[in-house]
């Protein structure tokens, strides 16, 4: 695969949450660094944390600031 190629498909990855492992934190860390706020929260308490796939534009911050490594990309 070329350079070219392999960081195209890199950008194609999206944000995906593992809910099992989520704390569901009313204080996700997530939340607050997504750069385009693809990450939503149903609720204050205990809600699910989600990502909008339409929103999320691939940059993996979210997963470098995840405390319980329950974000990664796919």
């Amino acid at each position: 695969m070329s350079k070219a190629n392999k960081k195209n498909s890199n950008k194609e990855k999206k944000a995906y949450i593992n809910q099992s492992v989520c704390d569901r934190s009313p204080f996700c860390p997530v939340k607050r660094v997504c750069p385009v706020n693809a990450v939503e929260k149903k609720g204050f308490f205990g809600g699910e944390i989600t990502i909008n796939k339409e929103k999320c534009i691939g940059c993996s911050k979210c997963v470098a600031y995840c405390p319980h490594h329950a974000v990664s990309m796919r």
